[in-house]
């Protein structure tokens, strides 16, 4: 081989190797860039579901509390409505009550 061959063949190795290398950096850069945007839809994936998860957790706080109002609203209106019956019974007798002690007062 001549000196001019083997020149020609070292400088053709050397392309090549600088090509394999802009090669490996583009692939490089580009399993970055894929990587990164694989990231980013993992996090936007995972914000989505924390975040649906939150607002069912919430609905069903929601519902909780709804259902311990109303049952503390009928037992608040059950014991207004005993209160009253018991009540009503209470104005019957004394009113009973006064109309014979104004009665017996008259007469005495």
């Amino acid at each position: 081989m001549t000196r001019h061959e083997i020149l020609s063949e070292i400088k053709s190795a050397e392309a090549e190797a600088r090509a394999s290398i802009e090669r490996a950096q583009q692939e490089k850069e580009q399993k970055i860039f894929d990587a990164t945007a694989e990231a980013a839809s993992i996090v936007r994936d995972s914000e989505s579901d924390m975040q649906a998860e939150y607002d069912k957790r919430l609905a069903e706080a929601a519902n909780g509390i709804e259902s311990k109002k109303r049952s503390i609203i009928e037992s608040g209106t059950k014991n207004v409505d005993s209160m009253r019956g018991r009540a009503s019974a209470n104005v019957d007798a004394a009113v009973e009550h006064l109309l014979k002690e104004f009665m017996g007062l008259s007469y005495a």
